[in-house]
């Protein structure tokens, strides 16, 4: 079976969350700058919030990708308190008939990584690890 996971950050939060999903199924997260070559029966797809949209190179990822070589997206977000990536991620999907798994994270992190203010992000809390762990176990009990 065939995994893959692609993100998007800016201020490393989905980045560190992208690297513990990557690290549990035993491949390397990369960014959406890598494209799908070969067909994976799932995508893990994460990127920020960002003004209530998700970022541009997120969205010509999702536009570029090759629905043939997707079996299903598996969504993930982390956000300061909005979920609208996932939504954006699932429009995307839906407009390109992508199946997206009805199980998606989002990992509410408020400012910390904030780029435009200069913050650290990256840093993932004992309770957002449990989060992200128990979210693998359900999608990995699933496929």
């Amino acid at each position: 079976m065939r995994i893959a996971v692609r993100y998007q950050s800016r201020g490393g939060n989905t980045k560190a969350v992208a690297e513990i999903i990557a690290k549990a199924f035993n491949t390397e997260a990369l960014t959406v700058n890598n494209p799908i070559e070969e067909y994976t029966e799932f995508l893990f797809l994460g990127g920020g919030v960002y003004g209530g949209k998700m970022d541009n190179s997120l969205q010509t990822f999702m536009m570029q990708l090759p629905s043939d070589k997707i079996g299903q997206i598996v969504a993930f977000s982390t956000t300061g308190s909005m979920n609208s990536t996932l939504k954006q991620i699932r429009k995307a999907a839906d407009r390109k008939e992508i199946s997206v798994s009805a199980h998606e994270l989002l990992i509410r992190m408020f400012l910390r990584g904030h780029a435009a203010l200069g913050l650290e992000g990256g840093k993932i809390s004992e309770k957002q690890s449990r989060q992200i762990h128990d979210f693998i176990n359900t999608v990995r009990g699933e496929m």
